[in-house]
């Protein structure tokens, strides 16, 4: 036994070692030693892991790398919701944001966190007893992606929290990045393999941490820096802001250096300016500065919005502009059949991301501006939102620049554009007699089929743009029939699929065919008919079959439709080839259950409850659904006016606040009990 123990006390003694060089490499960028000298300390390692099998190897730098392959990407339930930052844009806004705080707290002077605001994935890092457990994606801010397998590979985050003290459990949040030069060098061998490259930093972590193979996210140069706190199991663990970062410092968690305490709003400001001249400068992809209160007691009192914190604001940097030629301009079918003008462009770099396209929106759009192909214009991009033209340089026009004309007919397969009006979603591309892939027909079906398989429409899990673009090219799905009648032999020709994914699939698409009426009508994409006008006609007609007889007037009579959108419904359920279709997708084995009526003969109308935690039986958004057939408010938050909050593993601060205002909780293996009782 002594030996045991003195083995163990060994490998604690190697593992604090390596962990000491590796955030002196990775955080600190001052290693003591040679690379040598570590692979001979990390080879030690290994042989001890490998000849003693009692040695605990969860926090040990080697299982950073070498884990199997995930086969999808699980859950991620936030305990404390991730949500976003309003935004300031001008001086005014920040003056602003202090004084709808100066009107709910007593105190006229505040002291503000400011700190880089780095244009990353946000990411929730989980630590138990100091060790790290997992890690997730934002996602839609109560439930994201697991990612830990890749989150491990990230050498600047320690397995183990430096010293003791330590909450029991806490969720550190941050963001993951790549620094530019390792960027650009990645991007040069990448091209060197015949691949294409990625076109800026944050879209090369995107796709980097949801890798399902843990090996890819280590081969890349990813860094991470953590700026703030999601749940912690002890109240007041941190008094203020920069307390808390300087506690993660003395962990070893890599903070921004360039975070900085100040005294008021015009220091905010100065700090801003110093920043905006500062960022070409720095390494990495900044979009801003995040300012907040740093007093711990401030911001509880201040508390949250539905969609952000009431102590932070993140002050956007303006908008970038440049200028640049017009080389073409191409048109885009939408599922609609409506066209719209992309200009193509000579490309040019706006912060820190090369832009060659830009939308035009629509023709009225190309009047106003009189833009004409050869032109110089001058073009805005802020943040991720899609670049804009939003003047020409009219001095610099010539006379053999081009005027802009909307084609009439289908350069591909000459069918005039009316011929794409009114075909969603009955197309089938059988029918085009054209193998063409640039027909308007071709961009139009898988435009029709992305909306058809979304979440708020035939909710098909695993079917991704991507898959649809592949399905379509190769001629394995020429109408939205056929998706219900693939089988496993169809994804032999198709990138990234394994037994068990194509089972997955497969079993979904099934499943979907058991849906609400409500949602199978909105995946029709009918003009001007979303989701909540889809649930009345659904409560209105109960059976699709009550629809095909429906006149003008009888839409009217729905609430929420006017003229428009009744004159689009008869349009399509008084086509012959619209019934055809339905028809056809009715014989498959469909079964659309009506929008339930809302009563308030249900126990549950008019309540509201919230949801927390993983669910073992039902998801988030089929429960939300089913409790609003009862005339459930499903709220995101706790109050003294929630009346119950249902609980499932992993909860968190909602459950501490419901037992603290003692609210009824439903737990996960009570609910359909629950539920049951509470129907009639």
């Amino acid at each position: 036994m002594a030996a045991k123990k003195e083995i163990k006390e060994i490998y604690s003694s190697l593992k604090n070692e390596i962990n000491h060089h590796n955030f002196l490499y990775h955080n600190k960028d001052q290693p003591e030693i040679t690379d040598v000298e570590y692979d001979q300390l990390f080879q030690k390692l290994l042989k001890l892991e490998d000849e003693y099998l009692f040695l605990d190897k969860s926090d040990s730098p080697s299982s950073r790398v070498g884990d199997t392959p995930q086969s999808d990407l699980k859950e991620f339930i936030h305990e404390v919701p991730m949500l976003s930052l309003d935004n300031a844009f001008e001086s005014e806004d920040l003056y602003d944001f202090e004084k709808k705080v100066f009107n709910k707290i007593k105190k006229q002077k505040l002291n503000y966190s400011c700190e880089p605001k780095i244009d990353g994935v946000a990411v929730s890092l989980i630590y138990e007893k100091g060790k790290f457990i997992k890690a997730g994606t934002r996602g839609d801010g109560e439930q994201g992606e697991d990612i830990s397998h890749n989150v491990k590979t990230i050498k600047q985050i320690p397995l183990t929290l430096n010293g003791n003290n330590h909450p029991k459990k806490i969720e550190i949040r941050g963001e993951i990045y790549c620094e530019k030069t390792a960027f650009d060098k990645f991007n040069k061998e990448y091209l060197k393999t015949d691949e294409k490259k990625f076109a800026n930093p944050r879209n090369f972590v995107a796709g980097s941490i949801r890798q399902l193979n843990p090996e890819i996210a280590a081969s890349r140069p990813l860094k991470i820096q953590l700026h703030s706190l999601g749940y912690v199991d002890q109240k007041n663990f941190f008094k203020s802001h920069q307390e808390m970062l300087k506690t993660f410092l003395s962990w070893n968690l890599p903070i921004n250096p360039d975070a900085k305490l100040v005294g008021s709003i015009e220091e905010v400001l100065s700090y801003c300016e110093k920043l905006t001249n500062k960022r070409e400068t720095l390494n990495y992809e900044i979009d801003g500065v995040v300012i907040k209160i740093d007093d711990v007691s401030i911001q509880k009192e201040l508390g949250f919005s539905s969609r952000s914190p009431k102590w932070s604001i993140a002050k956007k940097f303006k908008a970038e502009e440049g200028t640049t030629e017009v080389l073409s301009v191409n048109f885009q079918m939408g599922r609609t059949g409506s066209l719209t003008p992309v200009a193509t462009l000579k490309p040019v770099k706006l912060g820190g991301v090369t832009i060659s396209n830009a939308t035009l929106h629509n023709m009225d759009e190309v009047e106003r501006l009189d833009i004409r192909i050869g032109d110089f214009v001058k073009i805005k991009r802020a943040g991720d939102v899609i670049p804009k033209v939003i003047k020409v340089e009219k001095n610099k026009r010539k006379n053999k620049n081009r005027k802009i004309i909307q084609p009439t007919h289908c350069p591909s397969c000459s069918r005039p554009i009316s011929f794409f009006e009114g075909l969603t979603p009955n197309l089938d591309l059988s029918k085009l007699n054209n193998d063409d892939r640039s027909c308007y027909g071709y961009s139009q079906f898988k435009e029709n089929l992305k909306h058809f398989v979304s979440r708020q429409a035939m909710d098909i899990d695993g079917l991704g743009s991507k898959t649809i673009d592949q399905m379509v090219d190769k001629g394995i799905i020429k109408s939205v029939k056929d998706l219900y009648l693939l089988e496993k032999e169809n994804f032999k020709e198709l990138d990234g699929f394994a037994e068990k994914s194509i089972n997955k699939l497969l079993s979904s698409i099934n499943n979907s065919k058991s849906i609400k009426l409500s949602n199978f009508l909105y995946a029709l994409g009918i003009k001007e008919i979303g989701l909540e006008t889809s649930k009345n006609l659904s409560r209105k007609f109960s059976k699709i079959e009550n629809i095909f007889s429906a006149s003008v007037d009888d839409f009217i009579s729905v609430d929420d439709i006017g003229e428009v959108a009744s004159a689009n419904l008869y349009a399509f359920f008084s086509d012959k080839h619209n019934i055809k279709f339905l028809d056809e997708m009715i014989n498959l084995g469909f079964d659309l259950k009506a929008e339930q009526v809302i009563s308030h003969i249900s126990k549950l109308a008019d309540k509201k409850i919230a949801i927390t935690g993983k669910l073992s039986s039902i998801s988030r958004n089929k429960l939300k659904s089913k409790l609003e057939d009862q005339g459930v408010k499903v709220v995101s938050s706790i109050s003294k006016n929630t009346d119950y909050v249902i609980v499932g593993s992993d909860a968190g601060s909602k459950l501490k606040k419901a037992e603290a205002l003692n609210i009824e909780i439903i737990k996960d293996e009570n609910l359909d009990s629950f539920l049951m009782q509470n129907e009639n």
